[in-house]
């Protein structure tokens, strides 16, 4: 095949020059080949291919040294789906209806994926993949499927989709760069890839490479593109870009531990998103300052009973004390009618997105709420904290969320149990009614965190996991700007602090301009924290023009001005 370029969406920076790898896993041809048995026959098949499928995992986690946290952690919740009652009772079901042991795998598969790829939280959501990933080694070992193995050196893998134990098992040495179809910057093969710094695209058409095994293979992430067959003078301009990378990375990791001061002298705070206090390690790593944002669904989400206040106050201690002092900002419960819990019973709902969850239930389940709220005061004492209340769009929910805070802190008064006084008490603005309000809600709050990514949706009216209408899910739309601004000068006008922990604080690009609209803190994957310390330290925190960004009418315009910052060299 002659020079093709393929192009996609960069989720891991880096720039790469390798051979083409194709991936893909023929089933069809195996489940054709499958011969079925009788009812009994089938469940014994499958219950001996998942416990095939478990010995498997448990040998990837034996060679724990080689694992990085991330990748015990995402290995771990694959060990839990093939424990997971429910997943496994809906395959029996279907066997014992007298549907193949193939099939019924693959139907609960669709079943889970579907309810989780409606969610509404994007790393919730993108758990969809790892219910594929868990069902496909079941599948695997029931149908005597070789394990995949990668041979050779300097390769870019092309696949539609490569499962997180796979990618756990790629050396940094033999792999170059990633290409996929699937996936988005919060999967699981994602984050281990970023992980392991491969320089990884997705949303590529890669069929366009299923012929070409053993191609060169250009990646730039800068660029979103791979270019496959490169002629010469290509190759070699290619190589000179892939050493000023390397300088530019080992700079930037140098530096990662310096504070972000703009070049007039103002100071920033860059934290990390973590999804558990392991990842802590690598966020002081990469120059991150404490935590923006902590999840604390899966507390619940993996629990057949609600969590104890003792078993919380467990894990909020140990991510405060991992973090050395700085604040940690811990989310409280966000979950709603789409996202299947097994300690709450929930209807499903015609529209999750609109329906009950986040802090609609916790007001309505007053008890559970203030179980957490005591969890996270106690484990005040351990650190510096922020509570952060998530969905909200009225005064009334923050008068009531509040008031359960100070009755929370009253209680544990009285039953002497000692905690920080000065635990921060703040909420996500991440709807328009909260952009619209955010100067009332300022009044009761001791800081907003704007949550990008909803607040993109909300604004837009667009379902950010339909391919259809992604094109409208763009944080630098003037409407999604406007809002942004609305929300931070709200936030100065009444002297509390704003934070950003969606997308879009992860973007160097959008750096100036967050830095010129007055944030003082953007919250990150630890990954791109040095890129958007870098972007603070070599800008001036009025570089941007305010006025002029607000007065554009497209995101293009507003992008084409942040990258003419870049261009004169301010960045």
């Amino acid at each position: 095949m002659g020079r093709t370029v393929l192009k996609g969406t960069p989720v891991c920076n880096g720039v790469a020059m390798g051979v083409v790898r194709y991936l893909d896993i023929d089933y069809d041809s195996f489940i054709k080949d499958y011969v079925p048995t009788d009812k009994d026959g089938e469940l014994a098949r499958f219950v001996l291919a998942l416990k095939n499928a478990k010995a498997d995992l448990d040998g990837i986690l034996s060679e724990g040294e080689k694992l990085s946290s991330e990748e015990e952690d995402i290995i771990d919740m694959h060990l839990m789906l093939l424990d997971d009652v429910g997943f496994i009772e809906a395959i029996k079901r279907r066997i014992k209806e007298g549907i193949g042991s193939p099939a019924s795998i693959q139907k609960a598969v669709t079943d889970f994926k579907n309810m989780f790829a409606n969610m509404d939280d994007e790393y919730l959501r993108d758990r969809a993949n790892d219910v594929v990933d868990v069902g496909n080694r079941v599948l695997r070992k029931l149908l005597g499927m070789p394990e995949t193995k990668i041979e050779g050196e300097n390769l870019v893998l092309v696949a539609k989709d490569i499962e997180p134990a796979l990618m756990a098992g790629f050396s940094e040495n033999q792999i170059k760069a990633i290409v996929l179809e699937n996936g988005s910057k919060t999967s699981h093969s994602v984050i281990i890839a970023k992980s392991k710094g491969f320089a990884t695209l997705v949303g590529v058409d890669v069929s366009k490479a299923s012929e070409c095994n053993g191609c060169t293979a250009l990646v730039d992430t800068r660029e979103g593109s791979v270019v496959i067959s490169p002629d010469k003078d290509e190759e070699e301009a290619f190589k000179k870009k892939c050493e000023e990378y390397k300088k530019e990375a080992g700079y930037l990791a140098e530096k990662a531990g310096d504070p972000a001061v703009s070049l007039d002298g103002k100071r920033f705070k860059v934290a990390a998103n973590v999804a558990s206090p392991d990842e802590m390690g690598k966020a002081v790593d990469m120059g991150c300052e404490g935590v923006g944002l902590y999840r604390t669904e899966f507390l619940f989400m993996d629990s057949d009973t609600l969590p104890s206040e003792e078993k919380q106050v467990k894990a909020y201690r140990d991510l405060l004390e991992k973090a050395g002092g700085n604040l940690c900002i811990i989310r409280t419960l966000d979950i709603g009618g789409d996202k299947k819990c097994k300690c709450l019973d929930l209807m499903p709902e015609e529209n999750p997105f609109l329906g009950y969850r986040a802090i609609r239930i916790c007001l309505d389940k007053k008890d559970m709420f203030k179980t957490q709220l005591r969890a996270l005061i106690k484990a005040s004492a351990y650190g510096k904290l922020g509570i952060m209340i998530p969905m909200i769009d009225t005064v009334t929910e923050i008068k009531e969320a509040r008031a359960l805070f100070e009755e929370a802190k009253n209680e544990l008064k009285s039953e002497g149990v000692s905690f920080d006084e000065e635990v921060l008490f703040g909420i996500m603005t991440e709807t328009p009614a909260s952009v619209m309000m955010a100067g009332d809600f300022a009044k009761y709050v001791d800081f907003f965190s704007i949550g990008t990514n909803d607040l993109v949706q909300y604004t837009m009216a667009v379902d950010r996991g339909n391919g259809l209408v992604a094109y409208l899910y763009d944080y630098f739309d003037p409407a999604v700007v406007r809002a942004i601004y609305t929300i931070a000068k709200a936030a100065k006008g009444a002297g509390i602090m704003v934070g950003m922990c969606g997308e879009m604080a992860g973007d160097a690009l959008a750096a100036p301009l967050l830095m010129a609209m007055g944030l003082d803190e953007l919250s990150m994957s630890p990954s791109v924290a040095p890129e958007v310390k870098e972007a603070i330290r070599t800008h001036r925190s009025d570089d941007a023009d305010i006025e002029k960004v607000l007065a554009f009418e497209t995101g293009k315009e507003v992008r084409e001005y942040l990258e003419g910052l870049l261009n004169k060299g301010t960045c």
